[in-house]
């Protein structure tokens, strides 16, 4: 799986451009757990017809991405989520870039926990950790095809 700095994914994504070739739509994952960060990657890449991915470990790293990457799509875990006055999901709103980008949470919470409750309200989806790839893939193509009047 490719990797690339802020940098590099702007020069690329302005290669494409210039190349006349469609952009894909970009999605940012954010979490701290390694491997659930890389799996979600993964599958985001070989999704049909595919995301531009970029990966953050933290909400500093992600508001770092948001700025040089405007995101179609943050997949966050829960923790992330509901991070007080400064969350991921304001962040994308008062940028018009961004303020068409779905969100999708994720949480080892049981589902009835209170703050997945208040997740689901903010969020376009919730899922409970662990997340099998087809029901990962059903949801992003789910939020993904929504009016994004929703």
């Amino acid at each position: 799986m490719e990797s690339f700095t802020p940098e590099r994914r702007r020069l690329r994504s302005q290669a494409a451009a210039s190349s006349g070739s469609l952009e894909r739509p970009k999605a940012l994952v954010v979490d701290a757990d390694d491997a659930s960060r890389a799996f979600a990657a993964e599958a985001l890449n070989s999704f049909a017809p595919g995301f531009d991915v970029a990966t953050a470990r933290d909400p500093q790293q992600a508001l770092a991405w948001i700025e040089s990457f405007p995101p179609d799509l943050l997949l966050t875990d829960l923790e992330f989520a509901t991070d007080g006055a400064s969350t991921l999901r304001e962040r994308l709103r008062v940028d018009a870039r961004t303020r068409g980008c779905r969100v999708v949470v994720l949480s080892s919470l049981p589902a009835d926990d209170q703050r997945v409750e208040s997740a689901r309200l903010e969020s376009d989806a919730v899922l409970i950790k662990p997340v099998g790839l087809p029901f990962l893939l059903e949801t992003v193509r789910r939020v993904m095809s929504r009016d994004s009047s929703h």
